[in-house]
């Protein structure tokens, strides 16, 4: 297959790339950045540029599938002027795409466009969110900007394509991503858990989450998926599990809710949310977790 990957070259984007090359795909990818453009035989690179709305139309020649990656960080102050890009970013680039399908001949079948577990409201107990095509929703900034993302890309399906969400969860991976940030505190020996300690983290290791990707993708499968590991674990619980695996005790008490939210704004909602999604129905299509325990995956990640 020919798939083109926007978001190429962060964190996601370049397993996900990598996986599928390995598996014998060929990649186009998009970017804004000339110097990061590659020619191989199975690697290229096109532009893009989503605030001026121009995309180079070769990028989809040959193309089977869309792998829709792109977006402007959720991890930083929200300002008017940062939450007007975390959501432009996503819902112009979406736009930009269906843009080109539009007005250009192609052989595209299958869409598949990242959500996040944000969407969920919270949940401190019984069964995970299951994925509902019209979740209830978080009542923050997160929550409307997966409304609004997932509501743009199913806009593929009036195209006549095959569209899937995969709904993201918190990423572990050695480079990059949510883990090294968790884990820098515990390596000064400043590990702590956030508020009460007993909100839900839903992750999920990065080979696993490209994976997923893989596996939609070769499957064609349609519909929403949660892109999160079958054993979620609670926030001080999971503290604990990386001083453990580091060798640094995690002894300090929690940082406080209302000390979270004079240092991070309103972004803090994301560290303080309580994220438990289920992973039963990516499992039940035939996806076999690589890395399901949270214990390996940080032994693998983490040194």
């Amino acid at each position: 297959m020919k798939i083109l990957i926007t978001g190429a070259t962060g964190l996601i984007g370049s397993k996900v790339s990598e996986v599928l090359r390995a598996a014998g795909h060929s990649i186009n990818y998009l970017t804004s950045r000339e110097e990061a453009i590659k020619n191989e035989s199975n690697n290229k690179g096109f532009l893009w540029d989503v605030k001026a709305m121009t995309i180079d139309p070769n990028c989809i020649s040959g193309v089977d599938t869309i792998i829709h990656l792109a977006g402007e960080s959720v991890f930083q102050k929200w300002t008017e002027e940062a939450k007007d890009k975390i959501m432009s970013s996503r819902i112009n680039s979406t736009q930009l795409l269906l843009n080109l399908l539009e007005e250009s001949e192609n052989q595209v079948q299958h869409a598949i466009t990242a959500s996040a577990i944000g969407i969920y409201p919270d949940k401190w107990d019984g069964q995970p969110m299951k994925e509902n095509e019209v979740p209830p929703t978080a009542d923050n900034f997160l929550g409307e900007v997966c409304v609004e993302w997932e509501k743009v890309g199913k806009k593929f399906k009036d195209l006549g394509l095959k569209h899937s969400i995969v709904r993201i969860g918190i990423v572990l991976a050695a480079k990059g991503g949510a883990l090294e940030q968790m884990a820098k505190p515990v390596k000064l020996y400043a590990g702590a858990g956030f508020a009460s300690g007993k909100m839900w983290q839903s992750w999920v290791a990065i080979d696993d989450l490209a994976g997923i990707f893989k596996h939609i993708t070769e499957n064609e499968l349609v519909g929403v998926y949660n892109g999160v590991a079958p054993n979620p674990i609670q926030n001080r619980p999971m503290m604990e599990a990386i001083g453990d695996v580091l060798g640094k005790p995690v002894f300090l008490p929690n940082v406080p809710a209302f000390m979270m939210k004079l240092i991070l704004g309103e972004m803090a909602a994301t560290i303080l949310a309580s994220q438990y999604a289920s992973s039963t129905k990516i499992e039940e299509s035939g996806y076999l977790f690589k890395l399901p325990q949270l214990k390996p995956a940080l032994e693998k990640y983490l040194d």
